[in-house]
């Protein structure tokens, strides 16, 4: 059937479309046009909007890239402690292999004797000459106390130390006062440079010469060399010596004084260098400029040498994470950039095919209201039909609800029945007549109850007015749980009833009160089945000139998705074979007609489910009366038509 139409020159712009049946639909322009119904932000306001997120990500793109690079230069830092401690190491090990032959050779004959004897020089030259083989050093000579060298291993070669005289070199000194002579300074005879150990010879005694080792430092430059790695070593004035950069060798990181460059003239310690300064700009402890090239320096200085080692890392690989980082930034503007000219471009499209739309259904307009006038005419006749199905349909489903409403209610009673007649049978068999004459009365109060259950249930289906009395609602709740009694043994649920000193008297059906506490009270029975300590509590409370009655247990509870469902009748979580799914629709009906309320909810402070019914007071009780004759009016009318 078709929805409701406006018709007239107050009537939107409207589009018409077909619905399942075939029927017209008009739908509103709005939806094709933005803007036509609401309100609109200023397009200045919109402009600034776009172009806030572009904005907002080049900001944090700012911090990312800074955050990147500090990050980068940590770990670079993290790289170069490790090399340089590897570097340090390799150092010492190398000098440490031939600091002991000076020491050694000071205290051998066939090496010094020549100081007293120079005809022993032949034979000196080729003792240094084989330890020099052997020992790896890359020179082995003795001086005399005034510089002049007398003996050495290379005395058959043209670069040979043979009357070279080297008392300007600061080791020889050392060494002729009884002190160890350390120094690193470029060959003034090959021009090849090395680190030379010196010591005094003979041991304990005036110094008669001095004998030098000089150790090769080019194969550590090799290894550094194929580690692919920017490596320097420092002197005391800042001078590289050593490194994997031959256009730094003997250049200072730092403008050095007249003074030192004297000093290192005076030594000839790196021949005839200019010494030139690498740095370009102010010193900084992490970073350098040299070449033209920014560098991140770590150091680490290298024990007794007093050299400093220098692990540089470019400064491009540093900020390379920055760089990723803007990328990113950019790309993301960039997808944004699109997604706005897509978006902008879908918007147009809907426009244009909307207006489109618009002119093909004007065209046809007259003609679709023409039709939809007979087809309006024709549901109304459907209409009525149906309507007429629907009520003889209902009145087959309020039978079939009625007969199952008695198997439910008769149940209770009857359960209760066959605990009593099992309990008398014992009794007799003990020889108990009092207890058996007790459990008779009993049935006879449950026959007498199930045929007042027939006749609430007869009224269940054709609704009417059921006997109202004054009664306490706690001797109701205490019958009910008499009535349970059976079902509570037989479980092993504890049942606790806590009820209030003053009475809770109300102009009610007493019976069908206790039909709906006897029903809530044995579903919080089944709900406790398979707990380890199962407890059904029942709470009775004066709140607000209404009484107020709480069941509630300690089972695994009610879902949320299915406490709006737990009244509507044939819904039950029970097994098909031990619930029908109308007691509690049942019972939130009584309660409706008696001008009270039945609802659930979790219990607060643990698992389980409760039950609340309010009715009012007996001062309460006719304008509640009035309010519940208006509310009970709908369902007389849905007896009518079925109940659905």
């Amino acid at each position: 059937m078709t929805g409701a139409k406006t018709y007239g020159p107050a009537a939107p712009l409207s589009t018409v479309e077909e619905t399942s049946d075939g029927a017209p639909r008009l739908q509103e322009r709005s939806r094709h046009i933005p803007g036509r119904l609401g309100l609109r932000l200023p397009a200045q306001v919109r402009r600034v909007l776009l172009f806030l997120p572009p904005v907002l990500v080049l900001l944090f793109a700012v911090f990312a890239a800074d955050w990147a690079e500090v990050q980068s230069g940590l770990r670079s830092d993290a790289v170069a402690r490790e090399r340089l401690t590897l570097y340090r190491e390799t150092i010492l090990r190398e000098l440490e292999k031939h600091r002991y032959l000076p020491y050694i050779v000071a205290r051998d004959p066939r090496a010094v004797g020549v100081l007293s004897d120079p005809s022993a020089a032949p034979m000196a030259n080729r003792f240094l000459k084989d330890l020099a083989a052997t020992t790896g050093a890359d020179a082995l000579y003795v001086m005399n106390a005034d510089g002049l060298t007398v003996a050495a291993s290379n005395f058959d070669t043209a670069g040979s130390f043979v009357g070279m005289n080297y008392s300007f070199r600061p080791y020889f000194h050392e060494a002729k006062d009884g002190g160890e002579g350390r120094f690193f300074a470029v060959g003034a005879t090959t021009g090849e440079p090395g680190f030379f150990f010196a010591r005094s010879t003979p041991a304990g005694a005036p110094a008669q010469g001095v004998v030098v080792v000089k150790v090769d430092m080019e194969r550590l430059e090799n290894n550094w060399l194929d580690a692919g790695e920017t490596v320097m070593v420092t002197d005391v004035h800042g001078v590289v010596f050593l490194g994997t950069r031959d256009d730094w060798r003997y250049s200072s990181i730092a403008p050095l004084d007249d003074m030192v460059v004297a000093a290192i003239r005076s030594d000839r310690q790196y021949g005839n260098a200019r010494l030139a300064s690498l740095q370009q700009g102010p010193l900084a402890q992490t970073r350098l400029v040299l070449g033209g090239t920014a560098w991140r320096q770590a150091r680490l200085k290298v024990g007794m040498l007093d050299w400093t080692i220098h692990y540089l890392t470019p400064m491009s690989e540093v900020r390379a994470p920055r760089g990723v980082v803007w990328a990113g930034a950019f790309a993301l503007i960039l997808l944004y950039a699109i997604w706005l000219l897509v978006l902008r471009s879908r918007r147009l499209g809907r426009v244009t095919a909307g207006l489109r739309q618009d002119a093909a259904t004007l065209r046809d307009l007259n003609r679709r209201l023409v039709d939809e006038i007979e087809e309006r005419r024709r549901v109304e006749r459907e209409l009525r039909d149906t309507q007429a199905d629907l009520a003889r349909a209902g009145r087959l489903a309020a039978v079939g609800e009625m007969s199952a409403a008695v198997a439910h209610e008769l149940n209770q009673p009857l359960a209760a029945l066959g605990m009593f007649v099992s309990g008398a049978r014992l009794y007799q068999q003990r020889g108990e007549t009092a207890a058996v004459t007790e459990n008779l009365d009993e049935i006879d109060a449950l026959r007498h109850r199930m045929a007042t259950l027939t006749q609430e249930l007869k009224r269940f289906a054709r609704p009417g007015e059921s006997r109202i009395e004054t009664v306490d609602l706690r001797d109701c709740l205490k019958t009910s749980a008499k009535l349970v009694r059976p079902r509570i043994e037989e479980s092993g649920v504890a049942l606790q009833l806590h009820l209030p000193s003053q009475p809770m008297t109300a102009n009610t059906a007493p019976l069908r009160v206790e039909q709906v506490l006897v029903n809530l009270l044995r579903n919080a029975i089944d709900a406790c089945q398979g707990v380890e300590a199962p407890v059904v509590e029942a709470r009775a409370r004066i709140e607000e000139g209404r009484a107020v009655i709480e069941i509630l247990d300690n089972g695994e509870g009610i879902p949320e998705p299915l406490r709006e469902r737990i009244f509507q009748p044939f819904f039950t979580t029970k097994p098909a074979a031990t619930g029908l799914g109308l007691g509690l629709a049942i019972s939130a009906r009584i309660v409706e007609d008696l001008g009270g309320a039945l609802k659930t909810r979790a219990r607060r402070t643990s698992d389980g489910a409760c039950f609340i019914l309010s009715l009012p007071l007996a001062g309460e009780r006719d304008e509640a009366h009035r309010g519940g004759e208006a509310a009970r009016t709908p369902s007389h009318q849905l007896d009518g038509v079925g109940a659905e």
